[in-house]
């Protein structure tokens, strides 16, 4: 046999059985469905103090559009809800190792689709910038952005991490933990845009009237967000996300979760920007 077949050979018998083996694994995986239907309990992980998508009230309470859907879901299946504290840096294993079986607001990549599967889309947000308080935007465009004097805030594991990366690689770029942490960042001078989703944006402008200017950059384009959870070879459970995420988007419902978050913060929905969609 010539070494080039027989390279080729091995190669086609180990992508085989990397297939088997992995084929294996999924079919031991424990089912999502089973697990959830057998306890009457769907847990939903969670990240504290996200508003306006997660964050617990006086009472302690978890409010927020994330913690409606989960519970909409869980009323759809007629079981109970609980929620998990998560971050974003650690959702991901989270699910795939069980502590949570479901978590609202993922952007859908290519790489987490290797690792958890996804239902949706359930919603689009778009992006802004947070200015610094007496800083003056570089202008409108993504492209203004773009410069090694201008630092920009994101919270990690993101998908404003992405975007910052993807259309200003070249302003000095400040990675930090949580949104709270990037709003602080601004205030104090340390940065001088905080890059955040349309929502966070909105909600961070209306609790601190203090930080600067907000500035859609353009071109103006959303990222769709998903349900996520981890990938089992049962199927039961991502499948029934699917319609639910279809179906209560298309019904509206999905976008009045949104708002009512937003209202909660005292945001009237006749306030929102005219272009802002879900």
């Amino acid at each position: 046999m010539r070494p080039g077949i027989h390279l080729f050979a091995l190669a086609a018998l180990a992508a085989g059985s990397a297939g088997l083996f992995t084929s294996e694994a999924s079919a031991q995986a424990p089912s999502i469905w089973t697990e959830v239907m057998g306890k009457k309990k769907l847990t939903s992980c969670i990240v504290p103090s996200y508003q306006p998508y997660s964050w617990k009230d006086s009472n302690g309470k978890w409010q927020g559009f994330v913690a409606e859907m989960a519970r909409d879901v869980a009323a759809d299946l007629h079981v109970d809800v609980d929620f998990v504290e998560t971050s974003f840096k650690t959702v991901v294993l989270d699910l795939q190792s069980g502590k949570c079986d479901a978590f609202f607001g993922f952007n859908a990549t290519p790489e987490r689709a290797l690792a958890i599967d996804f239902a949706g889309p359930l919603y689009t947000l778009g992006f802004i910038f947070i200015n610094r308080n007496g800083w003056q935007s570089p202008g409108p465009g993504w492209a203004d952005y773009n410069k090694p004097d201008i630092r920009i805030c994101y919270p990690l594991g993101t998908s404003m991490e992405q975007q910052a990366k993807r259309w200003d690689p070249k302003a000095t770029l400040i990675a930090l933990g949580s949104t709270d942490e990037c709003l602080l960042a601004v205030q104090s001078g340390r940065a001088d845009a905080y890059l955040a989703a349309t929502l966070d944006g909105l909600v961070a402008k209306h609790k601190n009237p203090q930080v600067g200017t907000l500035t859609f950059p353009q071109p103006s384009y959303a990222l769709p967000s998903y349900a996520g959870m981890r990938l089992d070879a049962d199927g039961r459970f991502q499948k029934f996300m699917q319609r639910w995420a279809e179906y209560n988007r298309a019904n509206g419902d999905v976008a009045q979760w949104l708002i009512g978050a937003l209202e909660q913060y005292g945001i009237p929905r006749d306030t929102l920007p005219k272009d802002i969609q879900f």
